[in-house]
């Protein structure tokens, strides 16, 4: 399909030139939404892709907890703590290789942009002093807020 290029606008006349430059912009427009919604189901098709991808990945993890728990009456404390420790490794090794890491906190400064308050305990003021759910960042941005105990300024004293 040709544009209409700055010399030809001098050569438009009549409604015959008019019919076709409207022509011409019901069709781009046409195109336009049939891109729009090409992409869309692309995306939605990528996304859904890339859940099969990771859900692929945890589910040898999930095999193995159920293992583990159908063990659980025979097995001793100490295997079934180890059991536990090899599969949450594995958890984790997969949720690094995927981008995921946990975020520093404990002893850092407050930020409300990386940390929900749930609420104030004794310890330096503006402080994180407990970690109540670890935060987590994905390829360096924020996937979960640390929900955290904000220091007051107040130290308990040893009695």
């Amino acid at each position: 399909m040709k544009l209409v290029e700055h010399a030809d606008i001098e050569e438009l006349e009549g409604p015959k030139k008019i019919g076709e430059l409207e022509e011409q912009i019901l069709r781009l427009r046409a195109d336009f939404e049939n891109y729009k919604k090409r992409t869309e189901k692309e995306n939605i098709a990528f996304r859904e892709s890339s859940k099969a991808d990771i859900l692929n990945k945890i589910l040898p993890i999930l095999d193995e907890l159920e293992i583990a728990f159908s063990h659980m009456e025979t097995a001793s404390d100490k295997d079934f703590k180890h059991g536990m420790e090899l599969i949450y490794s594995k958890l984790s090794e997969l949720l690094k290789k995927e981008g995921v890491i946990e975020m520093k906190t404990l002893g850092e400064t407050f930020d409300p942009y990386r940390h929900d308050a749930i609420r104030q305990g004794d310890g330096e003021e503006g402080k994180i002093v407990e970690i109540v759910q670890k935060g987590y960042l994905l390829n360096g941005k924020i996937l979960r807020h640390a929900k955290v105990v904000v220091g007051k300024g107040e130290v308990k004293e040893n009695e």
